[in-house]
């Protein structure tokens, strides 16, 4: 019986020790064979969702409606065809043959041995306030040639044009067939050299300026003046050219204008 109590005892001391052991290693043991659900630190950088498609593709950072625009970025090909906006070039430019995309750019050229030629380029929907901007280069400027863009064009014998013809800049309005100089000033132009032309029409007020292109705007414009003939109409680019005359024109844009400043 001795033997027996002996044994008894000893096996209540072991589990008694067994448990002291088993409750000290515990939360380690615990900790080992828990899964770490915590999220993981990103390593690089993280894509944004791409299941936002942004559809303001009609508005500049800027915040400025874009009525029309090209930037001639397509295969050469003749006539102006379809702008990188997506709409149809209307006037002349998808039925002559001067009209081409030759390197980047919407080339306009004469041809036929005929001087004085006038052609017309129509991008966009109408509009009562809206401004151009346009960058192109001129080849020669011999008399009676000029680069200009259009604002409120109606048809062939109404609409307004500021122009550069190698000497000034000039701000011109045809109404009824009949031309008439709204304003001019001195702005000396080089064969060869792009030129942008900025053109805003406000109510009865009409802006325009023009610079080499790569340096800044002027920051006042160059020309203001006023005419209540026209308000509203379409906007293009409308030339005068020489039978060896050849303008690229590189860009164009029209916006909704909403300030004379």
């Amino acid at each position: 019986m001795a033997v027996f109590k002996f044994a008894g005892i000893t096996l209540l001391v072991i589990l008694l020790i067994g448990g002291l052991i088993a409750a000290f290693y515990a939360p380690s043991i615990e900790r080992a064979l828990t899964i770490n659900t915590a999220p993981v630190a990103a390593t690089g950088p993280v894509k944004a969702s791409t299941a936002h498609v942004d559809q303001t593709a009609t508005t500049q950072g800027s915040g400025a409606t874009i009525l029309a625009q090209d930037t001639f970025q397509r295969t050469d090909q003749a006539f102006w065809g379809t702008a990188s906006d997506g709409q149809s070039w209307g006037g002349d430019a998808n039925t002559l043959r001067a009209f081409s995309i030759a390197g980047a750019s919407g080339q306009i050229a004469g041809s036929g041995g005929q001087n004085g030629q006038i052609y017309n380029a129509l991008l966009g929907p109408a509009s009562k306030n809206a401004e151009i901007v346009a960058t192109a280069s001129v080849n020669a400027f011999e008399p009676e040639v000029n680069f200009g863009v259009l604002l409120r064009w109606n048809d062939a014998n109404n609409w307004y044009k500021a122009l550069i013809d190698g000497s000034q800049l000039v701000v011109i309005k045809q109404v009824n067939g009949a031309t008439t100089q709204l304003g001019a000033v001195r702005f000396p132009a080089a064969a060869g050299e792009a030129y942008t032309l900025h053109f805003r029409a406000i109510g009865a007020t009409l802006f325009a300026s023009v610079w080499p292109s790569g340096s800044s705007e002027p920051q006042q414009w160059m020309l203001v003046v006023s005419d209540i003939s026209l308000m509203g109409g379409r906007g293009g680019v409308r030339v005068v050219i020489d039978s060896d005359t050849v303008i690229h024109v590189s860009s164009f844009l029209e916006t909704v204008a909403s300030s004379g400043i």
